[in-house]
């Protein structure tokens, strides 16, 4: 028995290479338990890359990096086909004190500290096919 079993209490097998697996079970300690095609279970970290592949579940088939004595294995990524992305029908984006939507010189704050909505350009330009609303305590044009 190497040492990583002894330590982490699950066989590691001697091998070499990048493994196909399949997800088991997601601990709650965050950590992929997979199964290998021979049986054999590994409890794996996952290496975070640049985009993040989204949510594990059981099934799901990936790669896995086989532990080296002392470590956990660690699963490379979910194997699948491409799929475009979706557009989503509601898009969210929260900050705690800022957020900035810049393009060039022009710019749109909405600011949680004082609760004001800030609008920069050159020219700023509505255009609505009904009425226009504006509802405030006051109206300060120009």
């Amino acid at each position: 028995m190497t040492d990583a079993a002894r330590i982490f209490d699950f066989p590691v097998p001697e091998r070499t290479g990048i493994q196909r697996a399949t997800v088991v079970e997601v601990t709650a300690a965050g950590h992929l338990r997979v199964q290998l095609a021979d049986g054999i279970e590994w409890e794996c970290e996952l290496l975070h890359a640049a985009t993040a592949p989204g949510p594990f579940a059981p099934g799901d088939r990936v790669l896995v990096l086989p532990p080296a004595p002392g470590e956990r294995a660690c699963v490379l990524g979910r194997i699948g086909t491409c799929t475009a992305p979706q557009p989503q029908a509601r898009l969210t984006l929260e900050a705690t004190e800022v957020l900035t939507l810049k393009c060039g010189e022009v710019s749109i704050d909405l600011r949680a500290a004082d609760g004001k909505l800030m609008l920069r350009g050159e020219d700023v330009l509505l255009r609505a096919k009904g009425t226009q609303r504006i509802r405030a305590g006051n109206v300060a044009i120009n």
